[in-house]
């Protein structure tokens, strides 16, 4: 079996392939951030303190680490490297029981404040204690709090977390010491005096420091010590066959630790070992569990990598023994490992999951298992393993697994006026979106007025039904289609039709029957139940909602049900039924939700719906998509060539994508712009011209009105859009802002960048501007990116000193790209063949002469609606013109290149004009 290579070597890999790399020094460069912005948060807040103001937020947003995602930069918490917090830890801390309520919060903050402070002076064991023992520690651990004592006083403190102690007891064991560290808040003087020991032992071989070996302990465990690659291993282990002799399987450098994961293969090995195993509970909650635990009780073996789920069933096969700060106790085996597991998330649907602790050299899990919940959770398990029925059978009351009755269906009664008000509280209505929803109602409503439905064009009105803008108006696809092939007469039915619903005379309901009839002379394909009543909803906000469709998840039949409200009969006709739908919520709303002046109340009352559905039905808040996800899903680059991006932005600060027209290159930096900032707030975007000077890059003199002054006018320095940028990175060190630059090879880049050239190599010095006389310096959180088509002649302004001041990504034609996006937007297959093939064709052609850089990008065919039609267009009017103007000295090759793209067509296309 492989092991690890020596412990001088790991840290000499360490250094060569880490910290004397341009990522390594990076992280290196974030400790003294988080250390500045931890002490000036820490002062202020003693301050603030000291003058009477309650500093219960800022103590548990600033002085606590969280981890480094928009959300958390925004609201301004301190994001570390030793980030413990990846959400909001109020509800977080409530909703485990660890604190009461609320109200308890401030006294928290105060006595963490109070200890902080004590310890910022020297190690003070006493006060440690009484913090560690207090009811108000409960759910804290040293991971909590070292990290701001770390930053306080690194000559004292080294922060203490699950991987700081990961890789002490690796270092540990090797050298023969039998000394370990705990997590445990109350023994974390205790821990920081190993963790300096273990540094001590470590700076012959090459580590330096605190921060040097806490960027020791955060490679060795992403790296060699159970980070990803062990949970790539893990997946590739899982389902692999078992050693018959019981011995650990072969595994890489790096993947040793495997065999301290609980999984499926490991469950195995150990049913196969016997049917007892010794666990071992470290953390406080856990052995308090256990002291009220008996011999039998039942407990489920849960692997939290790389699934969450429970893997089999145990009981406890004896008293459990207290051996130094652990408390040990026997697992017995009761099933082998389940043949449907199941996933964390069914548990948590029928447990409180009281005393989950981690536990075992294994590192597994043991849930214990309440009797109060047992006979759901075994309903459970057995509903998906039925062969556990006779191993749970013993554990219950007979008929405990007979399938319960289910109860008649009760309509619901709410306090409407209750949520209502929880509403007002919580929801911030009216906000910026019910303003910027009541002005595209009014011009949409314009738009569908009877003297402007005349000259409604399809490509008008395409964004009252597909945007979601005022609610969804359902599938939309057929009248997609109706509008792709309409004759000029069919658009004419179509806006007589739209007229007579919004306009015409007589009942509303029975307007919309005709129109949703399909053998009634008014239909229209396409034209459905979820668009027209949207389109009522623009031009009739006083009377309709704003809820479109009658069915589905978020329909209003099922808003009628929630609010406890008479189904209506299915008999009913489709107009009628969804106006008279629409008319009952209204009417059972309009008490509490009145309307003003100047916005109608069924506009708060379609937000209220939406608010109370996803209450009641206990739904979560939508996850915060990942950054990282978000770029790609967007970009449909793969990970690698983000990773390549980030890695050459950090290592110059600025960068350039260059390529043909078409292959997404301003796309593509716009979201690398917005995935490196953060937010949108902190990118800019300017376009090079060649007018564009260095007044309104850098700075300029301009005019202000002054009537003091000779002929009313006085000249002064205004800073351009770099330096204002620059402005706000350097009064914002913690954040990262971007200047995206489009075209700029268009500008006469020596002009406009002028003394700013030497700055781009040397951030950290300081140069007088010409203009102003000012000093100036370009921060290390400020990032340029740029974009350059490589087709333009301009190219040619590039000089040397620039080229080697930037990293230059070429971006080419991408059809396998272009081929994922069309499938993804269910494209003819034909279609996608027709444009991916005939592509690749014409760039081989080009690719031979005149060169690379004149090949047509995938963007030209990147449209949800491709259909031959719409190919046929594209060629003749974007792409030909194109390739006229490159083969300017050749015409004959244009004709040879449609040739080559026809060769992939499906089929004949009329498209006479």
């Amino acid at each position: 079996m492989n092991v690890l290579p020596p412990l001088p070597e790991l840290v000499a890999q360490f250094l060569q392939r880490f910290i004397h790399q341009p990522a390594g020094q990076d992280h290196l460069a974030r400790y003294a951030t988080d250390a500045a912005f931890l002490r000036t948060a820490f002062e202020d807040i003693c301050r603030r303190a000291d003058a009477g103001e309650d500093v219960t937020e800022r103590v548990l947003m600033k002085l606590l680490p969280h981890r480094d995602t928009p959300y958390n930069r925004q609201r301004g918490a301190w994001t570390t490297l030793w980030a413990i917090i990846n959400r909001e830890i109020q509800p977080w801390f409530q909703s485990v029981g660890w604190v009461a309520d609320a109200a308890s919060w401030r006294d928290i903050a105060t006595h963490l404040l109070r200890l902080l402070r004590a310890l910022e002076r020297g190690p003070q064991p006493a006060a440690l204690e009484a913090f560690a023992t207090s009811p108000l520690s409960r759910g804290f651990r040293a991971g909590f709090l070292s990290p701001a004592l770390h930053a306080l006083r690194p000559d004292l403190y080294l922060a203490v977390n699950a991987r700081s102690r990961r890789t002490a007891h690796f270092c540990l064991a090797l050298w023969g010491e039998s000394r370990e560290v705990s997590v445990g808040l109350e023994h974390y003087l205790e821990a920081t005096a190993t963790l300096r020991f273990v540094l001590e032992r470590l700076k012959p071989l090459g580590i330096q420091d605190a921060n040097h070996f806490d960027a020791f302990c955060h490679w060795m465990c992403d790296r060699k010590l159970g980070g990803f690659l062990a949970r790539r291993r893990v997946e590739e282990l899982e389902e692999a066959p078992g050693d018959e002799a019981g011995g650990e399987p072969d595994e890489e450098i790096g993947a040793w630790v495997v065999r301290n994961m609980l999984s499926k293969r490991n469950f195995r090995a150990e049913i196969r070992r016997g049917r007892r195993s010794t666990w071992t509970a470290l953390q406080r909650g856990s052995r308090e569990w256990l002291r009220d635990a008996e011999p039998g009780d039942l407990v489920f073996l849960y692997q939290a990598s790389p699934v969450r789920e429970v893997l089999g069933l145990g009981k406890l096969a004896s008293e459990p023994a207290s051996v130094g700060e652990e408390t040990r106790f026997e697992v017995e085996f009761l099933t082998d490992v389940l043949a449907q597991p199941i996933p964390l998330s069914a548990i948590q649907a029928h447990s409180t999951l009281s005393g989950m602790m981690m536990a075992s050299p294994r590192s597994g899990m043991v849930l214990p298992i309440r009797a109060d919940e047992l006979p759901p959770l075994a309903r459970l398990i057995r509903d998906r393993n039925p062969e556990v029925h006779e191993v749970l059978a013993p554990y219950l009351p007979a008929g405990a697994l007979l399938p319960e009755p289910s109860p008649p269906r009760a309509p619901r009664v709410l306090e409407l006026a209750a949520w209502v008000d929880t509403w007002r509280r919580t929801a911030g209505h009216p906000d910026d979106t019910d303003g910027r929803e009541a002005a595209q109602r009014e011009a949409w409503a314009r738009m569908l007025a009877p003297e402007a439905l005349g000259t409604l064009t399809p490509e008008d009105f395409r964004p009252v039904y597909q945007l979601g803008v005022l609610g969804s108006a359902g599938p939309v696809a057929l009248l997609n289609r109706f509008f792709l092939e309409a004759r000029e007469e069919q658009l004419a039915h179509f806006r007589a039709t739209l007229r007579e619903v919004l306009h015409g005379e007589g009942r509303v309901e029975l307007r919309l029957d005709r129109a949703l009839d399909r053998d009634s002379p008014t239909a229209v394909k396409g034209l459905s139940e979820g668009v027209l009543m949207k389109c009522l909803a623009v031009v009739h906000p006083e009377r309709f909602l704003g809820i479109h469709c009658h069915e589905g998840d978020t329909g209003k039949a099922r808003m009628m049900e929630m609010l406890g409200l008479p189904p209506l009969p299915d008999s009913l006709p489709v107009g009628t039924r969804a106006v008279r739908s629409n008319d009952a919520l209204r009417e059972a709303l309009a008490h509490h939700l009145p309307g003003t002046a100047d916005r109608p109340a069924t506009q708060a009352m379609r937000r209220f719906l939406y608010w109370l559905k996803a209450r009641l039905d206990q739904q979560p808040p939508p996850k915060e998509l990942d950054p990282a996800e978000r770029f790609l899903h967007a970009t449909s680059l793969r990970r690698e060539r983000l990773e390549e991006l980030c890695a050459l932005l950090e290592h110059r600060r600025q960068l350039i994508l260059y390529g043909p027209p078409g292959t997404g290159k301003t796309f593509i930096a716009r979201e690398l712009a917005r995935y490196q900032a953060g937010a949108e707030a902190r990118c800019e975007r300017v376009q090079f011209h060649p007018a564009y000077s260095y007044e309104d890059f850098v700075e300029g003199l301009r005019p202000q009105v002054d009537a003091q002054a000779p002929g009313g006018l006085r000249y002064e320095y205004r800073p351009g859009i770099l330096k204002s940028l620059a402005e706000r990175a350097q009064a914002a060190p913690t954040e990262r802002f971007v200047l995206l630059i489009d075209e700029i090879n268009r500008g006469a880049l020596p002009r406009v960048f002028g003394e700013l050239l030497y700055l781009l190599e040397y951030r950290e010095e300081r140069v007088r501007l010409a203009g102003s006389g000012d000093f100036f310096e370009l921060p290390t959180n400020l990032y340029l990116i740029g974009t350059m088509n490589s087709a333009d002649r301009s190219i040619a302004q590039i000089d040397v000193a620039l080229r080697r001041r930037f990293h230059f990504v070429r971006m080419d034609p991408d059809a396998e790209i272009l081929r994922r996006n069309l499938l993804k937007w269910d494209v003819a297959p034909d279609v996608c063949d027709w444009a991916v093939q005939g592509l690749e064709a014409v760039n081989a052609r080009i690719a031979r002469s005149p060169g690379r850089e004149f090949c047509i990008g995938h963007s030209f065919f990147m449209d949800k609606d491709l259909d031959p039609g719409r190919v046929e267009r594209i060629w003749r009017h974007d792409i030909a013109p194109m390739l006229e103007d490159c083969f300017y000295d050749s015409p004959q090759v244009v004709p040879e290149l449609r040739a080559l793209f026809d060769a992939a067509r499906p089929g004949p296309v009329d498209m006479s004009e």
